[in-house]
């Protein structure tokens, strides 16, 4: 299969708007590559399955995400909690501005994982654990930088600031913005009070 074209990257982003907004299983192949002006044969020169197919929507956009946080966590000029402040905000503006409606490709096809295959499951947990690691190096930082009580355990913050993440958007989804908000509030606060 072809890695690197404009059909594929075209079929990829409206995967992404597609699934963002309607989960894995409201997005329909007809309907997507309708969207795009790309036949069905085109379709499967790229991608032998749907599941695949959200495989690489998948990479795409925790490729995204990865190189965000990697200029945003380096951002020296900043404290590490600046960083990470900035960073919740920056993932919030993004989550609501996808298809108008708050939404994450980690969490929709979570939604989906018992009914997926085992390759597309373990991709999920792979990216999942990469944001983590992310984050816990960040968190480890503010540690260092004391901006973070030395105790905490970096692993668990990063796990802990990812679960209530999704579950503002999980509420945001359902039409309350203020998740988010008391979400950064409170992850905040909770991370600093140790």
């Amino acid at each position: 299969m072809e890695s690197k074209s404009p059909t594929r990257e075209k079929i990829v982003a409206a995967g992404r708007r597609a699934m963002l907004a309607h989960g894995y299983d409201g997005t329909g192949l007809g309907p997507l590559l309708a969207s795009v002006a790309v036949p069905k044969g085109s379709f499967y020169h790229f991608f032998a399955s749907k599941e695949e197919f959200a495989g690489a929507v998948l990479a795409a956009y925790a490729e995204h995400y990865r190189q965000l946080r990697q200029t945003q966590f380096a951002d020296a000029a900043l404290s590490p909690m600046t960083r990470l402040e900035r960073h919740l905000a920056h993932l919030e503006q993004e989550s609501i501005s996808e298809q108008g409606v708050a939404g994450c490709l980690y969490g929709v096809l979570a939604q989906a994982a018992p009914a997926l295959g085992e390759d597309l499951r373990a991709q999920l947990k792979a990216v999942f654990a990469l944001w983590e690691q992310d984050l816990a190096a960040l968190i480890a930082e503010a540690q260092q930088a004391g901006e973070l009580d030395a105790g905490l355990d970096p692993a668990e913050a990063a796990a802990f600031v990812i679960d209530a993440y999704e579950g503002a958007v999980i509420r945001a989804r359902a039409g309350d913005v203020a998740a988010f908000t008391r979400f950064r509030t409170f992850t905040l606060a909770a991370l600093r009070s140790r």
